[in-house]
């Protein structure tokens, strides 16, 4: 496993089994360069840790290098910045781990390549540079994080750092890809948004033991769920709440999930409420707590959540608090706190075997995430929700006890559209649903259809790659549903145009007709779980699986669809009018293919050596 390579300073030792500490001896010109580049790599790092920081990165670095490119093939002729491209990639060589250094010597013949192909003259050249510089400090302010230049500006050496900074900074960002937070593609990866934590200090022990006497004093009814609302509250089980709503625990949270640099976090005090849990339910507005639901309805606004959050005030083992898109359950008991999405999150609430001899008490704290860099934004959700969960609560009241024969037909109303929405975000997603919109919208105004087949014809392939790549903290149900509506949306698209162009092609129908047989099976070889990572995302034990397709064909599942796909590249018609669709699709496919051979993920060193040891 060990090799000496010589590089330009000196011989170094590599040690492939742990390629993030490739030096191990270098001579003591060469170790003292890579000591610096480690140094430097460090302290970049803590400035570039969001993926959103990171992407913007991986984008406007180029642009900057291939503006500069531009200018010397403007200034000189192309051999000129073809020999200091060279220079600069050999020049870094001896400096960098293998993985960075092949990233980046990529990347720079790349942008060498396309500068022969883009002529942008002396004031585009030098428009790209800005503007790649301008757009890195907006990726700092949008996420909160501060630039690692200003940490060195003002020092007496600052313009030789800011040399060695520039010197090094596609590298730098090269590295940075396999330390943030998430992933390049986290924005389109269903992460598990379901929080959890538990108040165990004595101060909040305190603070629930005095909560549930002052409950217990008012005596809550037998015969529907009691709510008393924070606003209402006396002094003193104000004051226990607040300091509960506040704790570190519950807004450490937010701030683990979202970044604390990034995002504000704020309690909504106008919908916070004291909530006991009734043994009874039925024609009431009660039986929305045992139905599949979701709370609120602004689950196509971007960027920003609501949360809120039960806190188990008491002991409890009958009631179990359910949130079946990620899967996850809670029975939440006394110090147990659980947050979700007020407007996204699927859940109810069911009984267990065991009973309860008391009531449940529970505390609904609810609190606003949003970027620091949109706060206007934020506050609009927030008064939005304001708004819906003060009719939704009148409305509520009204229902609970339903008497007359309007007040029982507004319950229903109510437990009606609870189930419709319910079924919306389950099966197709709210923020799906306005990506589809906004991309049909948009290609109607252009009047450019392929705004719409690009934008929904490849999205599931990206969530595959991210998915796979993140590996953790996924909501797997949400991850399903997403992949299966895009894909789905997809196929309609590439039968219509198929359907469109139909003639007879049996060449054609044969490719089809055996392409999808073969994936048909592999799916139900493996299950609809497994088809869609179950054992890669930890969901479902793995399990080896022997019987046709997989005992004669590898990867029987993407053979089979790009088999498949060929097959509607066939038909004159369709290759005619759509002729880089089915290539985009395979190349796609072959991607993911290849990262699955690879096994490519973010925790593959980790597994790797936990392995071998």
């Amino acid at each position: 496993n060990r090799v000496y390579r010589q590089r330009l300073t000196g011989y170094i030792l590599i040690d492939h089994r742990s390629p993030r500490k490739d030096f191990i001896m270098a001579s003591a010109k060469g170790l003292s360069a890579v000591q610096n580049y480690r140094a430097l790599e460090s302290k970049f790092r803590k400035c570039h840790q969001y993926s959103v920081n990171i992407g913007l990165h991986v984008l406007t670095t180029p642009l900057g290098i291939l503006g500069f490119i531009c200018l010397l093939n403007t200034l000189f002729h192309g051999a000129v910045s073809a020999v200091v491209n060279v220079v600069y990639i050999v020049s870094l060589y001896s400096l960098l781990p293998s993985k960075t250094f092949t990233r980046t010597a990529i990347v720079c013949v790349v942008l060498q390549l396309t500068s022969y192909v883009v002529n942008w003259g002396i004031i585009g050249s030098i428009v790209a540079m800005i503007a790649s510089f301008v757009f890195q400090e907006l990726a700092h302010i949008i996420t909160g994080e501060i630039t690692y230049q200003s940490q060195y500006i003002g020092q007496s050496d600052w313009m030789s750092q800011l040399v060695e900074h520039t010197y090094y900074l596609l590298p730098l960002v090269m590295d940075a890809i396999d330390h943030m937070h998430y992933s390049l593609l986290g924005f389109v990866v269903a992460h598990n948004r379901v929080l959890f934590t538990k108040l165990s200090r004595p101060e909040q022990k305190k603070d629930l033991d005095m909560l549930k006497k002052w409950v217990l004093a008012n005596n809550p009814s037998t015969e529907h769920t009691t709510h008393w609302w924070f606003d209402k509250l006396k002094a003193e089980p104000k004051g226990a709440f607040d300091r509960i709503a506040n704790c570190d625990n519950m807004l450490g949270m937010f701030k683990e999930s979202f970044g604390e640099k990034a995002y504000a976090v704020e309690i909504i005090e106008e919908m916070n409420e004291i909530y006991v849990a009734s043994p009874k339910y039925g024609l009431n507005s009660d039986g929305v707590f045992y139905m599949a639901h979701v709370d609120g309805p602004w689950g196509i606004f971007p960027f920003c959540s609501v949360y809120r959050c039960m806190v188990a005030v008491n002991f409890n083992q009958q009631i179990k608090t359910s949130f079946p898109l990620v899967p996850t359950a809670h029975t939440l008991s006394e110090g147990d706190a659980v947050a979700f999405d007020f407007n996204r999150e699927v859940h109810l609430i069911s009984d267990n075997k065991e009973k309860n001899e008391d009531f449940r008490i529970c505390l609904k704290i609810h609190y606003i995430t949003y970027p620091k860099c949109i706060t206007a934004w934020g506050k609009l959700l927030k008064r939005l929700t304001l708004n819906y969960n003060l009719n939704a609560r009148a409305l509520f009241l009204a229902t609970i006890a339903p008497g007359s024969i309007s007040s029982r037909l507004a319950a229903l109303t109510v437990l009606g559209t609870t189930y419709l929405t319910e079924k919306v975000q389950t099966h197709i997603g709210l923020n799906n649903l306005l990506y589809v919109f906004l991309l049909g919208t948009t290609s109607l105004i252009l009047g450019q259809s392929i705004i719409f087949l690009v934008g929904t014809s490849y999205l599931h392939y990206l969530i595959y790659l991210g998915t796979f790549y993140s590996r953790r903290n996924i909501a797997f149900g949400l991850f399903k549903r997403d992949v299966i509506f895009f894909k789905s949306l997809a196929l309609i698209q590439l039968v219509y145009y198929y359907v469109k162009n139909f003639e007879i092609d049996f060449i054609s129908l044969s490719l089809l007709c055996v392409g999808y047989f073969i994936a048909i099976s592999a799916t139900k070889a493996l299950g609809i779980d497994k088809t869609y990572f179950g054992s890669e995302l930890g969901h479902c034990p793995p399990e080896y699986v022997s019987c046709f397709p997989y005992n004669c064909i590898p990867h029987p599942m993407i053979v089979g669809a790009c088999i498949g796909l060929l097959g509607f590249h066939k038909l004159q018609g369709f290759r005619e009018e759509m002729p880089y669709l089915i290539p985009g699709h395979i190349a796609l496919y072959l991607t993911h293919m290849t990262q699955e051979i690879f096994d490519f993920h973010r925790n593959r060193n980790a597994a790797s050596v936990k392995k071998s040891k």
